[in-house]
């Protein structure tokens, strides 16, 4: 899904994007841990909650002025 999303919004958007693939990589390690892969805390969640919602928000623009397919 990020690849798509990358091919059609870099450029302009693809800067925005980097976070949301390190947080969803980050994600993945959690759901399916190694003995070397420190855990997710607090602190994390908290700063990664407005990236979260600018995601959002560019999502609800995008979506307006994007053809389904």
């Amino acid at each position: 899904m990020l690849d798509a999303v990358t091919a059609q919004l870099d450029p302009p958007l693809g800067q925005s994007l980097r976070s949301f693939d390190r947080m969803r990589r980050r994600r993945n390690s959690a759901e399916y841990p190694r003995p070397d892969t420190p855990g997710i805390t607090s602190d994390d969640v908290t700063q990664d909650m407005a990236k979260a919602e600018q995601f959002l928000a560019l999502a609800a623009k995008a979506l307006d002025q994007m053809s389904p397919y």
